[in-house]
């Protein structure tokens, strides 16, 4: 059976264009719909392997028709796309938790639309598979969850115990790095705020450190911010969620993030003992090129890297460097060293309508280190 995808924008000639390129290009099953009260009534008859959806609606927000697909039970594990142009969302883009899979921008470029669509319909049937065979998705999984309110701590820890997860509770990011360092965990689940050591010092010291810098960390928060979000991208922060009493969305994000990383090598993951590895290491070096190197250690192409650097948020990171690139005539997917050189001012100009000033300078000085440093190892 096709793949049924449906389109929710309210301009006729894109939904037209996605049509084409979705159904002619990938074999899809397309149903496209211009206002947010048609696309409701949609959902609620059929169930479909991606949803593309605009921000701005005629009759409503695409973010609040996102939340609702996000909370519903039916509807949680749908791939979304979000699609607009980079002005409308140049300001609400930081504050976006809800969980979409990707963003991309209009104009947007087709070859990378399709590929990404792909990629996210095949994730999604290998996890409807795996549900049949009698998993969650999560089952299995040890996961490190940190909070200081006992409360959330049993509730979550309660739900995730539900989808067959080991959770390891602790209650203070000093607690969190002491059991990382004799306990080997699939996932980290962290308060942002914490007293003592809070999340983001905590996750920057797992991710400093060699021996636990492959594990995710998701960080909770009460409320979305662009800085923080910003600083988590740098040090490695793999998703910050929204802290609700609704679990759903964090259960939703965690199988997505087990499903986008590729399976761990013999040895590797919860199994694997790490001794003499503790992530309670020093705080990083404040030189860019320590940050810019430790955020992908030693993995991804150079593309993935200058990803990881650039601040952008993990939504909209890459689609909007792919972007960048090819307006500066780069293939993002095969750029040498001086191929990144000679893109530096498109993804300046990029960085600086999504970040302020300070942040996309501190982006790009991170870019051109990993760029010559790319050069030098090249040489």
């Amino acid at each position: 059976m096709k793949p049924h995808v449906l389109i929710v924008d309210d301009s006729l000639t894109i939904r037209m264009d996605l049509r084409s390129l979705l159904s002619t290009g990938a074999g899809f099953v397309v149903t496209a719909c211009e206002t947010k009260a048609l696309a409701q009534k949609v959902l609620r008859t059929r169930a479909f392997s991606l949803v593309i959806l605009d921000v701005l609606l005629p009759d409503g927000d695409g973010l609040d028709l996102l939340r609702e697909i996000r909370t519903s039970e039916d509807l949680a594990q749908t791939p979304v796309i979000l699609l607009s142009t980079e002005i409308e969302v140049r300001h609400r883009i930081h504050g976006l938790s809800m969980g979409a899979d990707e963003y991309v921008g209009k104009p947007y470029d087709g070859s990378y639309l399709v590929h990404r669509a792909t990629e996210l319909v095949s994730e999604r049937s290998s996890a409807r598979r795996a549900a049949e065979g009698g998993g969650s998705g999560l089952s299995g999984k040890k996961i490190l969850v940190v909070d200081d309110s006992p409360t959330y701590r049993a509730s979550l820890a309660h739900v995730l115990r539900q989808d067959g997860c080991d959770v390891i509770p602790a209650q203070s990011g000093e607690e969190a790095l002491s059991l990382l360092s004799v306990e080997g965990v699939d996932c980290v689940i962290m308060d942002l705020l914490m007293p003592g050591m809070g999340g983001l010092e905590a996750a920057r010291r797992i991710k400093q450190s060699s021996g636990t810098s492959h594990i995710p960390v998701v960080i909770l928060t009460g409320h979305d911010d662009a800085a923080t979000r910003a600083e988590g991208a740098r040090i490695g922060v793999d998703d910050f969620v929204l802290k609700a009493p609704e679990l759903t969305m964090l259960r939703s994000r965690l199988r997505g993030l087990f499903r986008s990383r590729p399976a761990p090598a013999a040895g590797g993951g919860a199994a694997a003992r790490r001794a003499g590895s503790s992530p309670d290491l020093p705080p990083p070096s404040s030189r860019a090129g320590s940050r810019a190197r430790s955020v992908f250690p030693g993995a991804g192409t150079l593309f993935d890297q200058v990803v990881a650097v650039s601040g952008l948020s993990s939504v909209i990171g890459p689609s909007t460097i792919v972007r960048a690139c090819r307006r500066a005539g780069i293939e993002p997917w095969s750029m040498s060293p001086e191929d990144l050189h000679r893109a530096l001012p498109a993804i300046r100009e990029t960085l600086r309508m999504f970040l302020n000033e300070e942040d996309s300078e501190r982006g790009i000085a991170a870019i051109s280190l990993l760029a010559r440093d790319a050069a030098s190892a090249a040489s």
